[in-house]
Formats: C-alpha cells, structure tokens, sequence
C-alpha cells in the first residue's frame, strides 16, 4: 500500500505540473516551431500520465486481488484446522464412552443420536475432507491419532492440515477400589454390614451401615443393591426389609466417609413376596440418583437424590390394573443422558416397561400378559455398550414358557424410541419345562446381546442376538445342565468391559464348587469344560458379577445356603482368578445373610 500511495503522489504532481504549463498566459509561443514543439511535449506528458495511471491502477488491482485471494486461503486453512481438532475432540468423546469405540485403522465421523462414531474411511464438510487414523500401541493405549483434513485451493494446488493426539484408557490406566455391602442380621437383625476393598486390593475392616430404624432391630435385611457415582465421591444403598410383618424400602446415602441421610422409600403389611426385588435405581448423566420402587400399588414411585437431598415422592403411570404389583423391577439410565428405561415383572405375571424422557415418563407399554410363575425374576433389561440408542429386554410370554422372548429398543434421541416386534429362541428342554430367572448383557464393541435363564430342567441355557433382533444357538449353549433348584437365580454373566471379546458365566451345579465358564463372543462358542473354582462352605445358591469399568476384571460373588458370602476377582488380561493381593483373591466374608432364594448382598466399584 506504501508503494501504492508513493505513486498516487507522483502523478498528482505530474498533473499539476501539466496544469500549470496549460494554464500560463505570460508564455506564448513565438513562432509556428514553438507552437509545435509545445504540442508535442503536451502529447508526450498526456501519455506518460496515462502510462503513469495504467501502473498505479495495475499495481492497486493485483494487490486488491491478492488481498483478498490471501484471506480467502487464511480462512479456508482456519476452518480445516477447527474440524481437524474436533476430529480430535470426537475420538475424545468416543474415549469416553468406551475405549473399545476407538478401533485402529482409517474412519470417518458421523453423529448417531447425539453422539459421535465412526463412519466409512472419511466425510466430508462442503469443500473439506477429513479422516481419522489410529494406531494402536497397546491395549490401553492408542499410540497416535492423527486428524487430517484435505481440500483444493484451486485446480492445481491440494491443501491439507494435520493434527494429532495420544489416548490412553484412563479408566484402566488407574487401579479401582468398591465397596461390598451385605445382611449381617439374619432373619431376626436389621445389621447391614460393609467392607472397602482398597484400590491396592485389600478389604478394610468390617464396618456397619446407617441404622435404618433406631426404634427396632428387627428389620432384617432381605434384599440390596448399592450403586456408584461416577461425579462425586458417594454410593447410594437400596435395601428391602421384613420384621415378619411389615416389608420395607429404605435409601441411604455414602458421603465417602460414612452411611446416612437414610430415607423410607415405601412401606406396607404383607408376608408374601419375600424374595423378590420390586426396587431399583440408576445414576443419570446430570449427577442425579434416580430411584423407582413399589410401595405395593400397581402404581410404581419415584424419588431422586441430587447430591444433597431427596425430592418428594413422585408416580409412574400405572401398571394396567390393581393386581399388576411389581415383584421385580430393572431401571438403566441410557448411557451419557437423563433418560432412563424401567421395566417391570409384576404379580399378575404380567411384563411392562416405562420410559423416563429426562423430564417425564411416557406411558405403560405392555408386552406380555402371562408368564409360567410370578415369582421368579422373568424379565432382564440392558443397554448396549457399543451403541447407546439400542437396549435390550427378554421376558415370558406364556404361561407354559419354554422360550425366551426379546425386543430391542431403540432411542431417538429425543427423549423417546420404540420397541422392535418380539422374536423367541426355539423350546427348551422338553414338554414339561419352564422358563427360570433371566438375564441379558451387552456385548462392548458389537451389535449384539447374551442372554441366559435357568429353567426347571433345570439347566442355565445361554444365547446370542443381534439387533434385529435375532437369535443364534451358541456352541455348548447348555452351560450347566444340573443347576441347583428353586426360584433364585443360580447364575450370572458378564462381559470383560475392555475387550468385549470374552463373556464369563458363573453357576451352581447344586454343589459346594462354583462353576466357571468362558464364552467367546468370535466364534459365538461357551467353553465345552468347566473351570472350578475355590469351595465353599455349603452349596452355591446365587451368583452377581460385577465388572470393573472399562478393564477386563470382575468381581464375583458368591451366596451359598449356609447364608455365607464369598468373593474373588477374575482377571480378565491372564483368563485366570487372582491369588494376590489378598482382597481380590478369593475371601469368606463370614457373613449371615437372610435368605437361600434372595439377593442380600451387592458390590459397586468405584467410579470417581
């Protein structure tokens, strides 16, 4: 531009020279030769100033030009820095959600119900094209991910713009501990007892929860379930309680230090219907603990804890009819949201889900009207690890029930979804069979559920399904072909969170030795032999896993009939069960729990 106004001066001074030789009147040409002369000096100052002009106004346009050729090429590389970093920022929030979302190779990015996956090798963005590459290192560790954006500049010239990060599995970079809480009363003591497993893998001492009722002590414990916020250093506690004529719902809260701000739930009168579980709970992505409870009513109820107190009790949509009580009830938040599925099993046999949207609950949707018995758990619900829209439910829905129904949820992202059509597995066992106690996982880094019961053969019998939904007949789909008798639930199954390759069943075969079995999810196979693990002191009669976060390791735990609890780690990197350190090899918790067919113990590891 200094150059520009440098000229722009000297032709105004050539002017004004011109100016003044055509405006002096004291010279005037002598002769016709003067004349002459004077008119070929004008012509020859009028050109040069034209060529003069011609310059100035060639070296203003191309500066203009390249001027504004300049910011267009600044602006094109700022906005493909912008989505090279939020490629980068996208395979954070996929980290998040599950390390096993970031597979090594070359992908695109789309957004599926309000989140992140990948998509093809590539997308695109108007004039932009970008790719994620990710290397893996190790297992826990993705050594680079690469963003790089491409686009044309003009027909010769191709522009790109890279930018890169490392991601490490946080979730499995740092040890965990948990907490085991357990009925340490009897059938005639209100004693709920707890234990802190270290992040080192030691138990502290045993210790005792909140007094439930200072004014009795003998509300025992019949049931519980203990949940982990993942936003502040807090367990919530739901427990189940019966004094022989009353049966009660209680909450309480953990603070990181100790048991308290204890809340009744429900409460009524009734002898029946001990060994069910007609309570749940579920931490949603605000921080908010939701708890969703009967208080004996075809009605279920609500209360939520944000941190520091609980809201007034609210009502769900009634279940169809008086006699539609929940015995059993399984509440999920889906996952990174404020929704919520519950579903219900209930006295009429009948199987029922609601909706939360993260604001309200949508009405009933009823799947089924008839199972073989009403107590026994006939309905499971779990949303995939993988794709966080789809969830899956399996129940009975006949009263001679021989096969396991399932349909797949899938969210809209909205606050609402729909259920697919229901697809059974072909019969079990033979005409007088019936379906058991049920449950269903997700498998992480795939498309698909297991799902297993023990029916009254009775056996553990295990399948797989996709989305579709449909079903496959593993190979050795007949995990345990004696399992012990009654209505409890003698299994249980898990995924190993951070490879999503191996699924564990743990069963009783009606004897003191707790069975093992591997499935491996590639070759849709259950292992043909068993692995034992450590006897217990009576024969095993409930199983829970519990898996650590995204690592392979899961805890197991083990209810026998002499009421004792038993726990040990499985460790998932060696396929083997810990030895060392002492709090995840296998321990007897000498504990006095409260009934054979009921789940009076619970473990949640740490997820702050």
């Amino acid at each position: 531009m200094d150059i520009i106004n440098k000229q722009i001066s000297n032709y105004q001074f050539l002017m004004a020279n011109i100016s003044k030789k055509f405006n002096k009147k004291s010279i005037e040409p002598t002769s016709y030769r003067a004349n002459e002369l004077r008119a070929g000096f004008s012509l020859v100052e009028i050109i040069l100033a034209v060529g003069i002009i011609a310059v100035v106004v060639s070296v203003y346009v191309g500066a203009l030009v390249f001027g504004q050729e300049s910011t267009a090429l600044a602006g094109q590389r700022a906005r493909a820095v912008l989505l090279a970093e939020e490629g980068l920022e996208a395979a954070h929030n996929m980290r998040d959600e599950a390390f096993t979302n970031l597979s090594a190779g070359t992908h695109g990015l789309a957004v599926s119900g309000n989140q992140w996956i990948f998509s093809g090798t590539s997308d695109t963005n108007g004039i932009f094209t970008r790719s994620l590459e990710i290397t893996t290192a190790t297992a826990n560790k993705k050594q680079l991910i690469t963003s790089t954006v491409s686009w044309a500049q003009n027909q010769q010239r191709l522009a790109t713009v890279s930018v890169n990060t490392g991601l490490t599995n946080w979730r499995a970079s740092s040890a965990r501990g948990g907490m085991l809480v357990f009925s340490n009363g009897g059938t005639i003591s209100d004693i709920i007892s707890y234990r802190v497993l270290s992040t080192a893998g030691t138990w502290g001492l045993l210790a005792t929860a909140a007094d439930i009722d200072v004014g009795s002590v003998n509300r025992a414990l019949r049931a519980v379930q203990v949940y982990a916020s993942s936003t502040r250093n807090e367990k919530i506690m739901l427990s189940r309680h019966y004094n022989g004529t009353t049966q009660s719902v209680y909450a309480q809260v953990y603070n990181g230090t100790s048991w308290g701000n204890v809340q009744l739930l429900s409460s009524w009168n009734a002898a029946t219907f001990l060994d069910v579980q007609n309570f749940s709970g579920t931490y949603l992505n605000n921080g908010n603990f939701m708890a969703v409870f009967s208080d004996n009513t075809n009605i279920p109820k609500s209360r939520t804890w944000n941190g520091s107190s609980w809201s007034a009790q609210s009502s769900l949509s009634a279940l169809t009819a008086a006699a539609n009580v929940p015995n059993f009830i399984v509440l999920k938040a889906r996952p990174g949201t404020n929704e919520a599925m519950a579903v219900f099993f209930d006295q009429a046999s009948d199987t029922i889900s609601q909706y939360w949207s993260g604001s309200a609950w949508s009405a009933i949707t009823s799947h089924s009207a008839v199972a073989p018995v009403n107590n026994k758990r006939l309905v499971d619900f779990d949303w995939s690890p993988n794709d966080a829209l789809v969830g899956g439910m399996i129940f009975s829905d006949s009263a001679t029930d021989r096969s396991l129904a399932i349909k797949i949820w899938t969210a809209n992202g909205t606050g609402g979804g729909a259920w697919s059509g229901a697809v059974n597995t072909a019969n079990q066992g033979a005409g007088g069979t019936r379906l058991g106690a049920m449950s269903i996982v997700g498998r992480p880094g795939a498309n698909t559920f297991v799902a297993c019961d023990n029916n009254t053969v009775p056996q553990v019998i295990c399948y797989q399904s996709s989305f579709t939904p449909a079903w496959t007949n593993p190979t050795n789909q007949i995990i345990a072909a004696a399992t012990d008798t009654g209505i409890q639930r003698t299994f249980d199954i898990s995924y190993e969170s951070a490879t999503g390759t191996t699924a564990l069943g743990v069963y009783s075969d009606a004897t003191v030795t707790p069975r093992l079995k591997k499935y491996t999810a590639g070759t849709t196979a259950w292992d043909a032999a068993a692995t034992n693990l450590s006897a217990l002191g009576a024969a095993l009669e409930t199983v829970r896993l519990r898996p650590l976060g995204n690592t392979d390791d899961i805890i197991i735990l083990e209810g026998d009939t002499g009421q004792n609890l038993y726990t040990v780690v499985w460790d998932g990197t060696n396929d083997t069960v810990y030895t060392t350190p002492a709090g995840k090899a296998f321990t007897n918790h000498g504990a006095a729990g409260s009934a054979d067919g009921e789940f009076w113990f619970d473990f949640a590891w740490d997820a702050f």
